[in-house]
């Protein structure tokens, strides 16, 4: 009896690792959805845009990137957690979308340990603290200086946490009443930055190179514990005389928790192929960012330090979970 019963679940084990065997050593053969947590034209998704391209190329399948702006990317975030662990249904975005639930919702709606398997990070970047070009400011310690001088009528952007977070660390640190003002997107804020209402924001580095390219802001710092090859000739927040700023964005790519780890470890392979490519090099260097890669190992001890770090930044940025 004991050898029928150890016979039957063999053959059960067999028939049902053999369909998931196939589908793996056959993936892909369908469209990829490549899913981001912002607005199309965001800086997430001209990250998101060139990496989905580059995936198509090295998989021979069309991938297709689709935008769930909401909520911190929790809409995105969740949308891919609930989806089909078939490897179909790829996440790439900033590890605080991943760090940050937590400590942002009391009833979070993904656990970031449980929900997903990180694949490979992409993107290492640091926003930049900018100003209107046309400002007398040189350095942070001019900044400083004037907004001092200005008190609460000075003011300052935000679209995202980490701007937040960061605007409340310089604020800190440097002893200032600016007022921070809520907007949607980036280019929301733009016109009341060039008119002068607002006086200055720690921007990402797609939007904010842009606008430095244009002649429109000036940088002054960057956010990273330190300067990056894209960006030498910006001093760190550390350097500027900023404390207690370490801010180093890095982007992820993630599946649904349960997805085959063949397929993982397909996917981990592409990425990590990408990030070698020179184009993809000169593609960041001019986005204001650098590659990334790491092993899958690695990749999941870096989401456990962002989601420890992320219990500071929102005690820092004094946000309350909604």
């Amino acid at each position: 009896m004991k050898r029928i019963l150890t016979g039957t679940i063999a053959l059960l084990s067999a028939a049902i690792l053999a369909p998931v065997a196939a589908q793996s050593q056959d993936y892909p053969k369908q469209d990829i959805h490549v899913v981001v947590g912002f607005p199309a034209g965001s800086g997430a998704d001209v990250y998101a845009r060139f990496f989905a391209n580059k995936l198509s190329l090295a998989t021979k399948v069309s991938v297709l990137v689709e935008n769930k702006p909401g909520a911190n990317s929790s809409i995105a975030t969740e949308y891919v957690a609930r989806s089909k662990p078939d490897g179909y249904t790829i996440f790439i975005g900033g590890s605080d979308s991943f760090g940050s639930p937590l400590y942002l919702f009391k009833k979070p709606p993904t656990d970031p340990r449980k929900d997903f398997i990180y694949v490979s990070p992409l993107v290492s970047q640091g926003f930049m603290l900018v100003v209107p070009a046309d400002k007398p400011y040189k350095t942070v310690a001019d900044l400083t200086a004037a907004m001092k001088a200005k008190g609460d009528k000075a003011s300052y952007p935000t679209t995202n946490n980490p701007a937040l977070i960061l605007g409340e660390a310089y604020k800190k640190s440097a002893g200032l009443n600016t007022v921070q003002v809520g907007y949607k997107t980036s280019a929301d804020f733009l016109n009341d930055m060039m008119s002068g209402t607002l006086d200055w924001v720690w921007a990402d580095p797609v939007f904010g190179l842009a606008r430095i390219r244009e002649g429109k802001f000036k940088p002054l710092a960057i956010s990273t514990g330190k300067r990056i090859s894209a960006l030498p000739d910006i001093p760190t927040a550390k350097e500027a005389g900023i404390l207690d700023i370490d801010m180093n964005l890095w982007w992820v790519t993630a599946v649904p928790a349960g997805t085959p780890p063949a397929i993982v470890e397909k996917l981990s392979a592409w990425w990590t192929q990408i990030g070698k490519d020179p184009e993809t090099k000169e593609f960041l260097a001019k986005n204001g960012a650098e590659p990334w890669t790491a092993t899958l190992a690695e990749t999941k001890a870096l989401i456990e330090k962002e989601i420890k770090d992320w219990d500071g930044y929102v005690k820092l940025g004094k946000i309350e979970p909604q």
